[in-house]
């Protein structure tokens, strides 16, 4: 019994090919990564305390981002919306809720783009590769973003830096 029931799992081990199974380390659809910057020393980065952001759907409700959480930080990596040409986001400077009031300072960014589709394997499936074709800061009364610089059009990794945000 003992032999059989080795020869079956020696079969089963030994049919499974390396392309069955998508690993954690591989590249699926990359996220936007924004990077801020100091407006008066352009080179530098500067931390946005309280960063916090949302997606906002087509009527303008917020929409968590999975794993999102509220942190001081130089950079954000944000997902894109492969069935649309375009995504919104809010990002917060100062977020903070106080007795169920939200409070900080919202800026709401948007982005257009393209997308392409490319293979990545049997078990991975497809992934998404993003074109950046625009990238504008809604105008508000307290805008605590300023400029925006495309630096990288193509979102093919979440190791480089796509957009700088001057604040």
């Amino acid at each position: 019994m003992n032999r059989i029931s080795f020869l079956w799992f020696f079969l089963l081990f030994i049919a499974c090919e390396p392309d069955d199974v998508c690993s954690e380390n591989t590249q699926t659809t990359s996220r936007l990564v924004i990077e801020f910057f100091d407006i008066e020393n352009i080179e530098n980065t500067k931390t946005v305390g309280g960063l916090f952001a949302f997606g906002l759907d087509a009527q303008g409700n917020n929409v968590e981002i999975s794993g999102e959480v509220v942190s001081s930080r130089e950079k954000i990596e944000l997902p894109l919306n492969g069935t649309t040409n375009q995504t919104q986001f809010k990002l917060y400077k100062n977020y903070n809720v106080v007795n169920d009031v939200v409070q900080g300072n919202p800026d709401v960014i948007t982005v257009a783009y393209t997308t392409s589709p490319i293979y990545v394997s049997r078990a991975c499936g497809y992934k998404n590769v993003y074109n950046i074709q625009g990238f504008s800061i809604e105008s508000d009364s307290d805008l605590w973003m300023v400029n925006p610089d495309i630096i990288v059009n193509d979102i093919t990794n979440e190791n480089e830096t796509h957009v700088k945000i001057f604040h």
